[in-house]
């Protein structure tokens, strides 16, 4: 390994300059410890130059924008960058918890949560759409009576009195609305499929 001092001031002029031994330098400098980032992060050696010359073309881009200043050491930001891509990888990977190893210093791990599960998201969501449908074309006053309760969150004494009732048939009506509402859902979810 070569002894190559990054400055961080004269590295951003030489890449404004498109000089190609900056580049060089970066990638000797920077490329080991993101590289073993992606690796201990469920990557491969292809994962990480992928994913380190992605980080290299966003950081060209930055630094091209005369306004733009380095607050930090150029080789923190470029590793920061790779890691920001990397993670964002793993998060539209991942179809079960992955451990994540922040870094070699650090015992600690986390775990990334399933969050791009596509298909049960949209299922869930075309759920709500039918309950709020449902809820629209409930007759009376039990599209009312249901809104109030689980979705202004009004307790019975509130219903009651902002409708005219009494508490008791606030309490009535709403377990009548709802055992309609249940039905009218668990039809159409049987009409797609989603019961």
């Amino acid at each position: 390994m070569s002894n190559i001092q990054l400055n961080t001031d004269l590295i951003v002029e030489q890449l404004r300059k498109g000089n190609q031994q900056a580049i060089r330098n970066l990638y000797q400098l920077s490329f080991p410890e993101c590289a073993s980032f992606i690796k201990k992060n469920s990557g491969t050696h292809s994962d990480a130059e992928d994913f380190f010359q992605e980080a290299l073309v966003v950081l060209y881009r930055k630094v091209s924008d005369s306004n733009f200043r380095l607050t930090s050491n150029i080789k923190t930001f470029l590793y920061g960058i790779t890691r920001n891509l990397w993670l964002n990888e793993l998060r539209k990977r991942s179809k079960s918890g992955l451990k994540l190893v922040m870094d070699e210093h650090s015992d600690k791990e986390y775990i990334l949560t399933e969050e791009d599960q596509v298909e049960a998201k949209q299922e869930e969501e075309q759920k709500h759409q039918l309950i709020a449908k449902a809820i629209q074309t409930m007759q009376g006053n039990c599209k009312d009576v249901l809104v109030n309760f689980y979705f202004k969150k009004m307790s019975l004494r509130e219903i009651a009195a902002a409708m005219g009732f009494t508490e008791q048939y606030a309490k009535k009506r709403r377990y009548k609305c709802m055992k309609s509402l249940k039905l009218k859902v668990r039809t159409e979810y049987a009409k797609l499929g989603l019961a």
